[in-house]
């Protein structure tokens, strides 16, 4: 039998279908040979099919990658997945954003049928219908959502390197294989959309818990909209200026503004009808839990309110991330949510929307990156990459080896410190590992920045009660 090294060392995506703990046992010299392997694949497998990655490669006249160092002058800025013009979303210039996304995929898209197409969400779900594409979205506060052209194998196959990250984080087996005992899914939040969070669900109701018969969402017949979410960023950028007034809004979206109305004047209904499915049908038993943690912590506020305490079995997990993201939390907000859910049972991660995959936070608090993805640590001024070695500050940059039809490397707008270069972290995993207090750079430089992940559902709410109240035009 191959071993787990040279499986890596072939393919990095292997990883889908080994033990996610031989991950971070190996060396440094081992990591290192098998990230360069998979960096020199995929810009052979890309080169001459995505044209910004030509571009580059023929401006610093590489051919070939022969260090780690050498992919930094490849990477693309995190602005290139809403790199289009805003007018497209405007103006419903679906034909053209097409033509753009194609431009970042090796997938040929010249093929879709556009007609009739006059939202954003009819777009994505025509991407769907179509292509072997599943694009997910990010929310910015211009209303450039970044759309990131991954595909239904690169969901599959990522959900189930997650599914072995639960299972296999603490050891080998240490967890449940949710692909094997599938666990009721609970997620206080929309059952449907196009953003990552939405996409990973709907892998997770598929391959954890078994089906939709076997999950409960707060909207179980809801989506999280594209269209609202573009709105959302455009309205902040809006009340930044003063000028939410001026806003103009697209007929498609103000001819769904009753199908929101209805959904905000039943909300109240809504959440007492999630409670008490909760309460029925799930209280003592072991469930598999997904939300951040701004949302949990309202959810367990409201619940702790009603008297609900130590809800599911101790035998639960749940997965959560993205910290609070500068939001203040009641004092003891994490000791309430694990007195409200009645378990112990934690899976903190870091993730990005552009990247498959996430990254373990270990009991120093620490968040492990996978193999998978080839870290740096760029220099502020210079954007060089700074040495691999000690304790690291500076711009993240890293290089997605999970994608095969897109190029994964990308230079973040995330501050970070990373260590473990070379000596294990203190919970004996080895590879680098980022310390917890990330920030924006733009924080630290001064200037705006996207909206948090964490206050994507609060900025999709405000956008609705915009919409719902503005008069007919």
């Amino acid at each position: 039998m191959v071993d787990f090294y040279q499986q890596m060392l072939e393919e990095p995506s292997a990883l889908a279908d080994l033990p996610y703990d031989e991950a971070f046992r190996l060396p440094p010299e081992r990591r290192d040979a098998i990230q360069l392997a998979g960096i020199r694949r995929r810009f052979s497998q890309l080169r001459g099919q995505i044209a910004g990655l030509d571009r580059l490669a023929d401006e610093q006249n590489l051919v070939d990658l022969t260090g780690l160092d050498d992919v930094v002058p490849l990477l693309f800025p995190h602005t290139v997945y809403k790199s289009y013009p805003l007018s497209f979303l405007e103006r419903g210039r679906f034909d053209a954003l097409t033509r753009w996304l194609g431009g970042l995929t090796s997938i040929d898209l010249r093929h879709v049928n556009l007609v009739g197409v006059t939202s954003i969400d009819q777009w994505l779900q025509r991407l769907d219908e179509q292509t072997p594409l599943m694009v997910n979205h990010t929310f910015g506060t211009s209303g450039k959502l970044s759309f990131i052209p991954r595909t239904k194998d690169n969901w599959r196959t990522t959900n189930q390197m997650q599914a072995h990250a639960l299972r296999d984080w603490g050891g080998r087996n240490s967890g449940p294989d949710l692909l094997q005992q599938h666990l009721p899914l609970v997620a206080p939040t929309y059952r449907f959309g196009y953003s990552t969070s939405s996409r990973s669900l709907n892998m997770m109701v598929k391959n954890y818990s078994g089906g939709d018969h076997n999950a409960l969402f707060l909207y179980p017949d809801g989506a999280m909209s594209a269209d609202v979410a573009s709105l959302a960023g455009r309205l902040k950028a809006a009340q930044d200026r003063g000028e939410q007034g001026q806003l103009e809004l697209a007929p498609s979206l103000l001819a769904r503004r009753e199908e929101f109305a209805r959904r905000e004047r039943d909300r109240p209904q809504a959440l007492k009808n999630f409670f008490d499915r909760v309460q029925q049908d799930y209280a003592g038993k072991d469930i598999f839990l997904f939300a951040f943690w701004p949302l949990l912590s309202d959810w367990a506020e409201e619940g702790l309110s009603r008297g609900l305490r130590k809800l599911f079995g101790s035998g639960s997990l749940l997965m959560s991330g993205g910290g609070t993201k500068g939001r203040k939390l009641p004092e003891r907000w994490r000791e309430r949510v694990l007195e409200f859910v009645g378990f112990e049972r934690t899976f903190d991660t870091f993730g990005m929307s552009e990247m498959c995959g996430g990254c373990n936070c270990c009991e120093h608090g620490r968040y492990h990156l996978p193999p998978t993805w080839v870290a740096f640590v760029l220099d502020l001024e210079t954007g060089r990459p700074m040495a691999r070695e000690g304790r690291q500050t500076g711009r993240f940059a890293v290089m997605d080896l999970f994608p095969e039809t897109y190029w994964g490397g990308l230079i973040t707008g995330d501050l970070v410190t990373i260590g473990g270069w070379t000596e294990p972290c203190d919970c004996g995993r080895t590879g680098p590992y980022l310390e917890p207090d990330i920030k924006r750079v733009s924080d630290v430089l001064g200037g705006e920045d996207k909206i948090s992940c964490a206050g994507v559902a609060d900025a999709h709410d405000k956008a609705i009660d915009y919409l719902v109240g503005r008069s007919a035009v």
